[in-house]
């Protein structure tokens, strides 16, 4: 049963949401410190163009939707494909009613808070907000109201799982966001995990993260410092040892106006929370929907959640929680969206290359998938998977390659270190360098002609 609630009238409210940011945008002035042209910063300059062209879509939509009926038919049989999943509808709901819920209390923090700096931030970035909150809010009854029988058939199919997941992605925001505030000495009562500051926030990775792109912010390389120090690549002095995706955001992020650190991880940690719940989302959604198993979904979701390696992460904001979605988002788009699948993984590395272990797996992948073996194919696969990589390092590769090169290699080469006081197989070996890495290596090795031979199914 259809309702009035149809693709064209969300496509229209859309578009009037849309003007309606567009407008108060360009209402809300511009920092004066921060002015670039016409009276407005960068930034600004870029939320304007960036909802300029997507309103200029909708609105393309909304033509194509009322003047051609054909087409308009098409594009909403299209919609009703993709939600006759009751996997694309969990995704739906998920994200929209996260999305709905996030803005809100974006929203109301704005006009609540008497934090002069982050009312600066929020009021500027509140008219793209309220348009996102906006759409998730549509797209919520879109979802409910749009096919009355296909939701009432999904929430009695599908209603306690969504329910259960609900109460577990909740529980681990409130969980989470809590240990923000938690100091060592808050629960660290017989001082034996807090040993040597491993908690102080300027010995973590992100620290360096920091400092790398306030280097690239002032027009310094942030993978320079590995020729100027001691060529002795079996220790890492503190250099960049990530592909230049992160360094990036982190400029961009300063650019922006974070430039002191606790300002700079009071917006980042948001955004690995973001990524910390949809990892949780992720490996639910793989055995519920598709292996039909709710309590492996809740088991998986509630380990990875509240585990100690996790909740570490949490606490010394490493950005792995980024790199680890697109991974496993990768893993869930193969081998259906083989393109999309490969762009994920690329993406995943371009962060932080700790799936770096997995590309001859993608490789072999793409070979097997690959039905008249074609060399062209195969490669064009393979540049793929590197593309984004590729991309964004080359400036850098121009700028000093053996700097970069270095720095890289820092990671295969340095000696095994541990937050956790836990010798590695390695070490107790008394390997170090390269040699250090061969019992890693004869083991990928086996896991690889075991793909190859394809005893370990994708």
């Amino acid at each position: 049963m259809k309702s009035k609630f149809t693709l064209k009238t969300y496509l229209i409210a859309a578009l009037a949401e849309g003007i309606i940011s567009l407008f108060l945008l360009l209402l809300i002035p511009s920092d004066p410190k921060n002015v670039w042209l016409l009276g407005m910063s960068k930034s600004r300059i870029v939320m304007l163009a960036a909802g300029t062209l997507t309103v200029a879509v909708f609105a393309l939509l909304v033509v194509r939707a009322t003047k051609d009926e054909t087409r308009y038919a098409r594009l909403d049989l299209g919609v009703e494909k993709i939600f006759q999943y009751a996997g694309h509808l969990t995704t739906g709901l998920v994200f929209s009613l996260a999305g709905f819920l996030g803005g809100s209390y974006f929203l109301y923090t704005t006009i609540t808070t008497t934090d002069l700096f982050v009312k600066g931030y929020f009021i500027r970035l509140a008219p793209c907000v309220f348009w996102l909150t906006m759409i998730c809010g549509q797209s919520i009854l879109f979802i409910n109201c749009s096919n009355v029988d296909r939701a009432k058939k999904y929430f009695r199919d599908h209603g306690t799982a969504i329910a259960l997941l609900f109460v577990i992605l909740l529980t681990g925001l409130c969980f989470h966001a809590n240990l923000w505030d938690t100091l060592p000495e808050d629960w660290d009562i017989n001082k034996m995990f807090n040993q040597d500051n491993k908690f102080d926030l300027e010995q973590q990775d992100i620290y360096q993260v920091f400092t790398e792109g306030d280097r690239l912010q002032h027009g310094q390389n942030p993978y320079s410092r590995a020729l100027d120090q001691d060529t002795d690549l079996q220790w890492n002095q503190q250099n960049a040892t990530y592909l230049p995706i992160f360094y990036i955001l982190t400029w961009l992020t300063q650019e922006a106006g974070l430039e002191d650190y606790l300002q700079y991880l009071s917006f980042w940690r948001v955004i690995f929370l973001i990524f910390n719940l949809a990892i949780a989302y992720l490996l639910f959604y793989i055995p519920y929907h598709r292996h039909n198993t709710l309590l492996l979904g809740c088991f998986a979701a509630l380990l990875w959640l509240f585990n100690r390696w996790t909740v570490n992460m949490t606490m010394i904001y490493h950005i792995d929680f980024i790199a680890i979605f697109f991974l496993l988002w990768s893993l869930v788009l193969w081998p259906k969206y083989k393109t999309p699948s490969f762009l994920a993984f690329g993406l995943s590395l371009g962060v932080k290359q700790m799936a770096i272990f997995m590309i001859p797996i993608y490789l072999i992948w793409a070979w097997q998938s690959n039905e008249k073996r074609s060399i062209r194919q195969f490669i064009i696969d393979a540049l793929i998977i590197g593309s984004i990589p590729l991309i964004v390092s080359t400036p850098f590769l121009i700028w000093n390659a053996k700097g970069f090169l270095a720095s890289i290699l820092i990671s295969a080469t340095r000696n095994a270190e541990s937050h956790f006081g836990v010798p590695s197989i390695d070490i107790l070996m008394g390997l170090s360098g390269i040699p250090a890495k061969l019992p890693m290596v004869g083991m990928m090795t086996l896991t690889f002609i075991l793909v190859w031979k394809q005893k370990i199914n994708q």
